[in-house]
C-alpha cells in the first residue's frame, strides 16, 4: 500500500515537472513564420519605404530577422520583423495624433523618435524624416540594440527634414 502511494506521488511529480517544461517553452520561435496584422500605412510604396526596405538588416540589435506569413500580401509592404517576442518595423505609417510642434521626441543617432507606450509594447516613430516609420519593441526586450540599430538605418537612408515649419506640422509623404 505505502508502496503504491510512493509510485502515485512520484508520477504526480513527474506530470507536474513535465508540464512546467512544456509550458515554459515558447509558442513560437524565430524560426516560425509571423502573422502581422495589416495597419493603415499610406506612405508605405513611397521610394523612401522602398530604399529604407531594401537596406533592412539581417540582424537587428543582434535580433535575426523573421519571416513575415503572406510576406507577399501588398497591406505588408515596408514591414519588417525581427527576434521574438517580435520586434516590428513598419514605414509608411500615418503621423500619430500625439505628434505636435512641441511634443517631446527622443534623438537616437540623429534619428528623432516619438515614443509612446501601452498594451505591452513602445512603439517609436521616426519624425524627422519624409514618412513615418514605427518601430513597435514589445517590453520583454530590454535592449536599446534594435531601436539604436533602426537609429543607423534610418539615418543612412533617409534625409533628415523639419518636424514643423512656421509652427505647422508638416505632413508625411502620402498623406
Amino acid at each position: 500500500m505505502i508502496a503504491a502511494i510512493g509510485v502515485a506521488v512520484v508520477a504526480v511529480v513527474v506530470v507536474i515537472v513535465l508540464a512546467a517544461v512544456v509550458n515554459s517553452r515558447p509558442l513560437t520561435s524565430v524560426n516560425d513564420p509571423l502573422a502581422l496584422s495589416a495597419v493603415e500605412a499610406p506612405s508605405a510604396t513611397t521610394p523612401a519605404c522602398a530604399a529604407l526596405t531594401a537596406a533592412l538588416p539581417g540582424q537587428l540589435g543582434g535580433l535575426p530577422r523573421r519571416q513575415i506569413l503572406q510576406g507577399d500580401d501588398p497591406s505588408l509592404t515596408g514591414v519588417a520583423a525581427w527576434g521574438e517576442p517580435a520586434v516590428v518595423l513598419r514605414c509608411g505609417v500615418p503621423t500619430p495624433a500625439e505628434l505636435t510642434c512641441s511634443a517631446a521626441v527622443q534623438e537616437v543617432d540623429g534619428v528623432a523618435w516619438l515614443p509612446l507606450s501601452g498594451g505591452g509594447d513602445t512603439s517609436y516613430f521616426v519624425v524627422d524624416r519624409s514618412v513615418r516609420v514605427a518601430l513597435t519593441v514589445p517590453d520583454g526586450v530590454t535592449s536599446t540594440g534594435p531601436w539604436q540599430d533602426a537609429s543607423k538605418l534610418v539615418a543612412a537612408t533617409l534625409p533628415e527634414r523639419d518636424i514643423c515649419q512656421n509652427g505647422q506640422l508638416l505632413p508625411a509623404d502620402g498623406e
